[in-house]
């Protein structure tokens, strides 16, 4: 069963690192604390920060709780705590366990979702970890990149926010912030589910290098529907891929004509 231990905010790895210490092996099989992604926004870029999901928690994995809770009152940290009156030692609902283990990766890590919207603010796409959990959602914040969402800890109901990110973001490269997780991360984030650079089939129209690799998924040839302005509903064919902007062929007043139409403002059909 999974357990959660109380301490104070900003020493859960000093926790982690006693308990690893101190308390025996075959007493727990695991000891963490919880991360999740969120993105930043700052001068019109992302950046991609690493932060503890539940500040002051820490989470231990045991099948021999009596145990286990003797060998904590041994841990420094955990001793005053028992002193003071403040000692917690609570255990989740495999409901719940079931949750946060749908959630979290390997590393213990909440992933950032992939979220697109039709440009009105209508969720139509969903990928990564708040996919299967989407019916919890409360609200999504766009602009500071976040969803808040319901569920259950300790017998509870809580509500908490998750990381969620943009087509636009992913266009750009993303770098990392603050990283609170003891875990090596690359230069550069990758998100996942979420559109990736590819070569893009020109076919007979051409295509520059620079929008054959962009971070998107639209091409030349895609079918599209554009989501705003005067052409908003009509539906075209992507003729040409630009940086900021795509051609879409439509049907007008009798002939096939290129209207010009920011990327955001056109979604695959």
């Amino acid at each position: 069963m999974w357990y959660v231990l109380q301490t104070m905010t900003g020493q859960e790895e000093e926790l982690v690192h006693m308990i690893r210490e101190v308390v025996p092996d075959h007493v727990y099989s695991d000891c963490f604390v919880a991360y999740y992604e969120r993105v930043w926004r700052r001068q019109q870029q992302s950046i991609v920060h690493v932060e503890r999901l539940f500040p002051g928690y820490v989470f231990i994995v045991s099948d021999n709780p009596n145990e286990l809770y003797l060998e904590l009152k041994r841990v420094p940290a955990m001793s005053k705590l028992v002193s003071a009156g403040k000692f917690e030692f609570l255990p989740i609902e495999k409901e719940e366990e079931t949750f946060f283990h749908a959630l979290l990766t390997e590393e213990r890590i909440v992933r950032l979702s992939y979220v697109e919207t039709d440009g009105k603010g209508h969720v139509f796409r969903i990928s990564g970890p708040l996919k299967q959990f989407a019916d919890q959602v409360v609200k999504f914040q766009f602009k500071k990149r976040y969803a808040v969402i319901r569920f259950h800890m300790l017998g509870t109901e809580k509500t908490g926010t998750l990381g969620i990110i943009l087509r636009e973001d992913v266009r750009q490269e993303i770098a990392y912030g603050k990283v609170e997780a003891p875990i090596a991360v690359p230069e550069r984030y990758t998100a996942e589910g979420a559109p990736v650079p590819r070569r893009k089939d020109s076919g007979s129209v051409s295509v520059s290098a620079s929008a054959a690799t962009e971070f998107d998924d639209l091409a030349v040839g895609d079918r599209v529907e554009v989501m705003s302005g005067m052409l908003e509903s009509v539906v075209g064919v992507v003729w040409k891929v630009k940086k900021t902007t795509v051609e879409v062929g439509v049907r007008l007043f009798g002939q096939d004509m290129a209207m010009e139409v920011a990327r955001e403002d056109v979604r695959l059909l």
